[in-house]
């Protein structure tokens, strides 16, 4: 079993919602974060599905699969390219 939840735990995760935010750049700053540390689309569009990861579930929820299937490819594209020197498959 994992270590107990701390509030003063420095290293524990939060997330806030600032106002008039812009959703799209939050999709594509998590999936950038997360396709960085070798996550595959699958394993990405799991975050998004999840209610836990509240705000990229809000996007999942309003905007479809679909849509972000599109923003996951877009940036694990651009990440691989610079990755490759090039476009990938």
């Amino acid at each position: 079993m994992g270590k107990a939840y701390d509030e003063d735990d420095p290293m524990t995760l939060n997330g806030l919602a600032l106002p008039g935010g812009d959703a799209d750049v939050m999709a594509e700053c998590l999936v950038d974060e997360f396709a960085r540390m070798g996550r595959d689309t699958e394993a990405l569009l799991g975050l998004f599905r999840n209610p836990f990861y509240a705000g990229a579930h809000a996007i999942y929820r309003q905007r479809g699969e679909a849509y972000v299937r599109a923003i996951i490819e877009r940036v694990r594209g651009r990440w691989l390219a610079g990755r490759t020197g090039g476009e990938h498959a």
